[in-house]
């Protein structure tokens, strides 16, 4: 198994995949989160490096924000094992992919790894601070999403089927996810490098609330 070559099929595999999806699921968010992902890797020195490159690398393949119909361990179980990966590899990238986003997170999952939750951490990470802000808005004007309802109620989602069908405006994305992440956080580094950037979100709110007069 030639890792560095997996690693760089994974690369191509995900930049063609991605093409033309809104900014805030491209190629670039991908590549942020390896980045995370490394440097938490690089302080924690927990887990296989391996798994968590390429995991980073697939985690969005078939996400239902790009699209709902597509298997996305599937298609990835199949990348890999025609990419020359081990069936130990695959199951842990499969592992990952199944359990990193926020909408699993209602339920848990049958146990937590190094590699998920530094994964999961990378991914989280760029969910919020100016970047987390920044894909918020993106993405609410991708799906045509209010900017801000006066009188929203500042509700935190709960289970699963609350947040997939919420349809708060962007502003109300915030309390419905964006301000839970920094305590949802796995590692130290995770909670660590959070900090800052929910502190920052918290200023954003505070300034968007006295512009507009709220």
């Amino acid at each position: 198994m030639d890792k560095l070559q997996i690693t760089g099929s994974c690369e191509k595999f995900v930049k063609d995949y991605l093409a033309g999806v809104e900014s805030g699921h491209n190629w670039y968010h991908i590549s942020r989160v390896l980045i995370n992902a490394r440097k938490i890797y690089d302080r924690e020195k927990r887990g296989d490096p391996f798994v968590i490159d390429i995991a980073s690398l697939l985690h969005d393949i078939g996400d239902t924000k790009i699209d709902p119909a597509a298997d996305g361990p599937g298609m990835v179980s199949d990348f890999l094992s025609e990419s020359g990966a081990s069936s130990g590899i695959i199951d842990q990238v499969v592992y990952i992919m199944n359990y990193i986003s926020f909408r699993d997170s209602f339920s848990g999952c049958e146990a937590r790894t190094a590699e998920l939750d530094i994964v999961q951490d990378a991914d989280r990470l760029d969910a919020i601070g100016a970047i987390g802000v920044a894909r918020a808005f993106s993405y609410g004007g991708s799906r045509g999403n209010e900017i801000y309802i006066p009188g929203e109620a500042r509700v935190t989602a709960t289970t699963r089927e609350e947040y997939r069908s919420s349809g708060v405006s962007t502003i109300g994305h915030f309390y419905e996810k964006l301000l839970s992440l920094k305590d949802m956080m796995n590692t130290e580094t995770g909670r660590i490098m959070a900090l800052e950037r929910h502190q920052f979100m918290e200023s954003f709110l505070e300034q968007f609330y006295r512009e507009i007069g709220d």
